[in-house]
């Protein structure tokens, strides 16, 4: 009694949206057994087909002296269901209908009766179109201008018609479509239900038997090569598709046509914006380690930069990766997973903090594996070192590497390595593919996303750039380190006991607006090198350039590239400007879509928004309240309007035209073009005006606005006027006129 007390109050607490799954999923079996009856007869005969084939398939393989039953997958089915599509039965009679469709698809007849429907139902639909559509239209236009001729300042106010079709909405549209989105999440949170639909109604439309019957037939015709029977396979199949076929309404296929054609559609505009990132990546892979990008304003120099600093992020996880399987199977028998934790433990107990300390950790670990203890007391030394400093055992100093039977060293044909040396390259490349900073470095902020995959394993990187959800982009979002430029210095800083100034060995460091922080010979002439203060000359910025790679490069690759923006070349001291090349901005195309077959969507949003814009502009000016045929208007401009917008966020990219040419700018340059994607870089990944906050600081400080400044009182300035201006040119001739007076 006491339990069923239990049973029923838990009954209470459950779900009621339990409780209609139940009853969707009672329906579905009951309309297996009224309404497709026939999946239980083929799919008993799928399995037997699958085990004579199986028979067949082993008698003949393994040539065995048995007999067995005839292979039955080539026979007809006993449902009587007949294919939709009315496809003949036999190979013969298809060849015979087939040649007859096209001699009747071009027969005078048929062209007669096909222009005889096409006029009918022009005709059908030109009376919809005068008796309802126009009309409607009529009316509605009628209705809009009476409100755009009525004045009114009634602020916000709702007409009774918009108030009655809110007040409808509010018990009708609204909650049907809340309780509808949250049962979708309750399945979501609950698939179970949604697994057990799918098992029944694959079942239900013969998808068990259509697998099945694959396999059967396979089975059968590696052995039998019989190509007759090909055809009657693809009869069957007909046949099996009948059910779903008749099945699902004529409105449901043009939905799933169309979610179809959405999805293909979107694949090939995907593969597109992949392709330009490749191209991408070449571009890239061509440039040097240290490149200036230039253009005059607004051709997108530092909107280019922060592209190129997120591909060339990716790609140096990509190389990581890359090296990390190629020095893996050096010695494919390691346990490289103990060497992972190992150096996940030091991570995380600041001891592996950069390439340096990585390299360092590994050879102490070598170190105390090579010292053979001389006595107990050493011994215990070691293991206690091994333990507190390192995190491992003595017996699992080596990680568990049988080097005895394995091999110690690994010889390429050119130079012998020793495993401890693979295990210091290795552990510096994990190092650099699994640390969860952006390896980034900037003067201006970048967003990265990069999501990691870790099941306590290998952890794997997912760096896709176009399929991201927006609503996703604050839970993965990482940012760019800020470009400490006392780190970049190699002789003088700006702060001496700056924790940062030693801090750089590797990333992309990207740098806007370089020539207002490096300056040119020109502006430079009253710094020197001996000065006692730290300036550009004496910094050893220039000499950090040249050297860079070294601090950077594991197994034969620089982890390293500088990207800098600036407008003109000659900005940048020539020092600095001939060690790199010069990418030149010299057009920028108008975005363009990836996506095929939008055109006639594109039509449809260019007719509405512009008749909208207009209307709204008018009504706006006349009118303050809210009415109902401007709010069904609005609403449809603004689904139109998203749909359009969103599309081209995520589908549109645009092509720079570029001129690549040495620093030294004495060689003929090279035409080459680059893709701007805009779901890759729009999707808040930096901001245009990443030093407003300066003057917006600088604004805060003034007591006076726009409109409070002094304005001309006529076409021609006054002398007051024009003194005001605080002028050096008005200045210099108001002191030349006092100078002769």
């Amino acid at each position: 009694m006491k339990s069923m007390k239990i049973n029923l109050r838990y009954l209470r607490k459950l779900n009621y949206r339990h409780y209609i799954c139940a009853a969707l999923s009672a329906l579905s079996i009951v309309l297996t057994f009224t309404v497709f009856p026939e999946a239980f007869t083929r799919i008993g005969e799928c399995f037997r087909d699958l085990w004579t084939s199986l028979c067949y398939y082993f008698r003949e393989l393994l040539d065995l002296d048995v007999t067995i039953a005839k292979p039955t997958v080539n026979e007809y089915s006993a449902v009587p269901w007949k294919p939709v599509f009315g496809l003949p039965e036999t190979w013969e009679k298809f060849k015979e209908a087939f040649s007859q469709y096209w001699g009747l698809f071009f027969s005078a007849d048929n062209f007669t009766g096909f222009m005889k429907a096409f006029g009918e139902g022009v005709s059908n639909l030109s009376r919809i179109l005068l008796l309802a559509v126009v009309p409607l239209i009529l009316i509605f236009i009628l209705a809009f201008r009476k409100y755009l001729n009525t004045h009114n300042n009634d602020y916000n106010k709702d007409s009774a018609p918009l108030r009655f079709f809110k007040k409808a909405a509010s018990v009708t549209y609204i909650p049907v479509k809340r309780w509808v989105c949250s049962f979708v999440q309750f399945l979501k949170d609950n698939p179970k239900h949604y697994y057990l639909w799918v098992l029944i109604w694959v079942f239900n439309f013969n998808g068990i038997t259509i697998i099945v019957e694959f396999i059967a037939y396979y089975l059968y015709f590696v052995i039998s090569f019989d190509f007759i029977s090909l055809y009657r396979q693809v009869y069957k199949l007909f046949v099996d598709l009948t059910a779903v076929i008749s099945f699902i309404p004529t409105p449901v296929w043009i939905f799933i046509a169309y979610f179809v054609f959405c999805k293909i559609r979107a694949g090939i505009a995907y593969g597109k914006l992949r392709r330009m990132e490749r191209h991408n990546r070449g571009f890239i892979s061509d440039r040097p380690i240290v490149y200036m990008v230039c253009g005059t304003m607004g051709k997108k120099k530092t909107t280019a930069i922060t592209d190129m600093l997120l591909t060339q992020e990716v790609m140096f996880r990509d190389k990581a990766l890359e090296k990390l399987l190629e020095n893996d199977m050096k010695f494919p028998h390691f346990p490289w997973i103990n060497l992972e934790n190992n150096i996940k433990w030091a991570m995380e107990n600041h001891k592996i903090y950069n390439l340096a300390t990585c390299r360092d950790f590994i050879r102490r670990v070598c170190t105390l594996f090579l010292i053979e203890p001389e006595n107990e007391r050493e011994l215990r030394r070691i293991k206690r070192q091994l333990k507190r400093r390192y995190g491992l055992s003595y017996e699992n100093r080596f990680y568990d590497y049988d080097y005895e039977r394995y091999g110690y060293y690994y010889d390429n044909g050119l130079t012998l390595t020793d495993a401890w040396s693979v295990l210091e390259t290795y552990s510096q490349l994990y190092y650099l593919y699994i640390t969860e900073s952006a390896l980034l470095f900037s003067n201006f902020s970048i967003r990265t996303d990069t999501v990691v995959s870790d099941l306590g394993n290998f952890p794997l990187r997912d760096s896709d750039f176009f399929e991201r959800r927006s609503k996703d982009i604050e839970f993965i979002s990482r940012y760019s380190k800020i470009a400490d430029f006392d780190a970049f210095r190699l002789t003088r800083r700006i702060r001496e006991d700056n924790p940062n100034k030693d801090s750089f060995e590797f990333g992309a460091v990207g740098i806007t607006e370089v020539g207002k922080e490096r300056k040119n010979s020109i502006e430079l002439q009253d710094k020197k090198r001996k000065d006692d203060v730290t300036n550009q000359k004496n910094d050893g910025f220039n000499d950090w350039m040249k050297m860079i790679r070294h601090s950077a490069t594991v197994d034969n690759f620089p982890f390293v590239k500088v990207i800098a923006d600036e407008q003109r070349p000659e900005s940048w001291g020539a020092d600095a400007r001939d060690l790199l090349e010069i990418v030149h901005i010299r057009e920028s195309s108008e975005t363009k879509l990836a996506l095929p077959f939008f055109s006639i969507f594109e039509l449809l949003y260019h007719i509405v928004c512009s008749k909208f814009e207009g209307i709204y502009l008018k009504y706006r000016h006349v009118r303050s309240d809210n009415t109902l045929p401007l709010y069904l208007f609005k609403k449809l401009a603004s689904i139109v309007e998203h749909r359009y917008k969103k599309i081209y966020n995520i589908f549109g990219y645009c092509k720079l035209s570029v001129e690549v040419e040495r620093g030294t700018q004495d060689a003929e340059p090279d035409k080459l073009h680059y893709f701007l994607c805009s779901k890759k870089i729009y999707s808040k990944r930096f901001s245009t005006d990443c030093f407003s906050d300066y003057f917006a600081k600088k604004a805060m400080r003034s007591p006076v606005g726009i409109d409070d400044m002094a304005e001309y009182e006529g076409v021609k300035a006054t002398f007051d006027e024009l003194k005001s201006q605080n002028s050096y040119f008005i200045n210099d001739l108001i002191g030349k006129q006092e100078n002769k007076e």
